[in-house]
């Protein structure tokens, strides 16, 4: 019992002693970063600010921050327009946030349309939702989303089907007021804007 105590008096020593040595915490010597500062490829959602201009972009992210990001070099689809909702990807360097890919989902969010390979009119619906429709296409899409600048577009899963649910991926090639064009493999798509 005596060793026992003369242990316990000892760890209680120490910690005493090194609580003691410890530094004045508003002395440290270690500056901590918000996670945004922290360099390397990030992605967020959030809208264009008024402050934007042609070469820097104005981004409200949905945490409440406002960035500020290089655009002069970004793959910017749908346009800088302010108020419009944006999936940003960019990069954090020592010197400056760089845009790499910019994609306005307000300008994706519309009824796209193209003819079909038999000359029959077919359309895919982008909402704000996130929900998505085709009609007169040969797959069905319930849902989309962006990631990493591409435009996963989400297939129902069926009754009773014990597999996952499809979800195609493309890149968009080209986002305007009257265009969209995706890119799948090989393979391009075009429409034209319906509303």
């Amino acid at each position: 019992m005596k060793k026992i105590s003369i242990v316990l008096m000892a760890l209680v020593a120490i910690l005493v002693v090194s609580c003691d040595l410890k530094k004045d915490p508003e002395k440290s010597d270690v500056k901590i970063l918000p996670l945004k500062e922290i360099p390397g490829i990030y992605e967020a959602h959030g809208v264009i600010g008024e402050n934007t201009s042609m070469n820097v972009l104005e981004f409200l992210n949905d945490d409440g921050d406002t960035l500020y990001i290089n655009i002069s070099n970004a793959s910017i689809m749908g346009g800088c327009i302010v108020g419009n909702e944006v999936q940003l990807v960019y990069n954090v360097t020592e010197d400056a946030n760089i845009g790499t890919v910019a994609i306005n989902l307000t300008s994706l969010q519309h009824l796209w349309g193209q003819k079909g390979a038999d000359g029959q009119e077919q359309s895919l619906e982008l909402n704000s939702n996130g929900r998505a429709a085709t009609y007169d296409m040969s797959i069905d899409y319930n849902s989309w989303e962006v990631r990493d600048g591409l435009l996963l577009l989400h297939s129902p899963k069926k009754l009773g089907d014990e597999s996952p649910a499809i979800v195609d991926t493309f890149q968009i090639m080209e986002l305007s007021e009257d265009n969209l064009v995706l890119m799948n493999g090989n393979l391009a798509t075009e429409f034209e804007r319906i509303n």
